[in-house]
């Protein structure tokens, strides 16, 4: 890490820069509907967890009420990238409108670039939904979830046995010509999922020349982007 970058995170974070480089921390990327839901239940939860709150555009002034939170004003990916006290189990938790592995991955890595996904695709996820030609969403589940599901085996709305995890099933997906990447989200706490900074952090050097489809997923469901080195 460079010394500017040492800098910067004392500069943003102050005293906490500090407590933080000994202490697990929980980033939480997005302070809408979401963000707030991941806030109150890790601070009802975790109350001694150091967590950053990182958004482009909420506003952030009530998360200083907190003694062990801090927000942070600005681009969540560019965020991970320049913070120099994040961990590799540091726990990344995305609850922005976009893929933030994807935006991660383009930031850190100029020689990669988002690209259409295979029209295949499609036909091989559960419900997906095409955000754009490079980006297409997908759920195990044709309803609304609730927002604390607890993942177990057994489905909590319908009652049945879930099936096969779905980040695992895409790990298995065979397309051609197209390199399949999986970030698995874990539960965190009921309705609140993330991955530790160092798996985000590993991604660039997964991610192979020509075509790739860069996915997170939980059980149940999943985003993918086109990737292209």
């Amino acid at each position: 890490m460079t010394e500017l970058r040492r800098r910067e995170s004392e500069r943003i974070l102050g005293n906490w820069y500090i407590a933080m480089e000994v202490c697990m921390t929980y980033i939480i990327a997005g302070f809408g509907r979401f963000g707030r839901l991941a806030l109150e239940r890790l601070l009802k939860r975790k109350p001694e967890s150091h967590i950053v709150v990182v958004d482009d555009r909420a506003d952030l002034a009530d998360v200083q009420q907190f003694p062990h939170v801090a927000g942070v004003c600005g681009d969540a990916a560019e965020f991970l990238i320049q913070s120099a006290f994040l961990d590799e189990d540091d726990i990344v938790i995305p609850m922005v409108p976009f893929h933030l592995a994807a935006a991660y991955v383009l930031a850190r890595d100029p020689a990669i670039r988002e690209t259409a996904l295979p029209p295949a695709l499609d036909a091989l996820l559960p419900n997906p939904v095409r955000l754009n030609p490079s980006t297409v969403t997908c759920s195990r589940a044709d309803f609304v979830c609730p927002d604390n599901c607890p993942e177990d085996d057994v489905c909590s709305v319908t009652g049945e046995p879930r099936l096969e995890p779905l980040h695992k099933a895409i790990e298995q997906l065979k397309l051609s010509k197209c390199n399949i990447v999986v970030q698995r989200s874990y539960q965190i706490l009921p309705g609140v999922g993330g991955y530790p900074f160092g798996e985000l952090d590993r991604l660039p050097a997964l991610i192979t020349k020509g075509k790739n489809a860069l996915a997170t997923s939980c059980r149940c469901h999943g985003i993918l982007t086109g990737l292209e080195r």
